[in-house]
């Protein structure tokens, strides 16, 4: 039996138990590392060479778009910042045999850097939708993950302008059906908050801080 897949989520905050002379000790056996935004580039740069396992991110709200990730573990980042999936594209990309699709940014709410109008983050879903209902037609699935730095509208969000999750995020779940919708932006400071809810069979989870998820190990059949 394949052993599954242990991805580490990381997002908006240095976490002291990630960022650590124990990383290796405390996260063993990682597969892939995936940032929801709002990080060094130090901090993930960090993580990926000491685990020594490739790195994918997405912008988050208070992120520059003009700072590349130099090189993290066994993946080249000098051209693409961000972990290869570029910190302001929304794309499909395949790393340790799992898909991702990758949401960058925040609802719009000061006019600031990695900031759209819900209109315009379901127009620009809208766009994908010919690649990702094919994908769903011969896989069942679109893509294993979709990574965000904020969350769907109502799921985890909050109740100020900047916190607003987009409502394209909640259709777009339904119809693309990943393991995991992952996703940061908004902070928990209280250990007993909800971090995880099941959603139309997707797990939607908030990695504020770092969170470990898994995937089943399937035949990598996927284009």
């Amino acid at each position: 039996m394949k052993r599954p897949l242990r991805i580490l989520c990381v997002a908006d905050e240095v976490d002291l138990l990630v960022y650590s002379a124990q990383i290796c000790e405390r996260f063993p056996d990682i597969d892939l590392v995936l940032s929801a935004g709002d990080l060094p580039n130090e901090y993930l740069e960090y993580i990926a060479s000491m685990l020594n396992k490739p790195l994918i991110s997405v912008a988050g709200n208070h992120d520059r778009s003009d700072i590349p990730l130099e090189c993290c573990g066994t993946m080249q980042y000098s051209s693409e910042p961000r972990g290869g999936l570029g910190r302001n594209h929304f794309t499909i990309k395949k790393e340790s045999g799992v898909y991702v699709l990758g949401l960058p940014g925040s609802i719009r709410y000061n006019n600031g850097q990695n900031q759209y109008t819900d209109l315009w983050m379901t127009f620009r879903i809208i766009r994908m939708l010919p690649r990702l209902l094919m994908r769903r037609l011969f896989f069942g699935r679109s893509v294993d993950i979709i990574l965000a730095h904020a969350p769907p509208r109502r799921i985890h969000d909050g109740g100020d302008p900047a916190h607003i999750g987009f409502s394209a995020y909640r259709w777009l779940i339904r119809l693309a059906r990943p393991y995991y919708f992952v996703h940061g932006h908004v902070h928990l400071y209280d250990l007993q908050a909800l971090r995880e809810m099941n959603y139309f069979g997707t797990s939607v989870v908030n990695v504020y801080g770092h969170r470990v998820i898994t995937l089943p190990k399937e035949d990598d059949n996927a284009g």
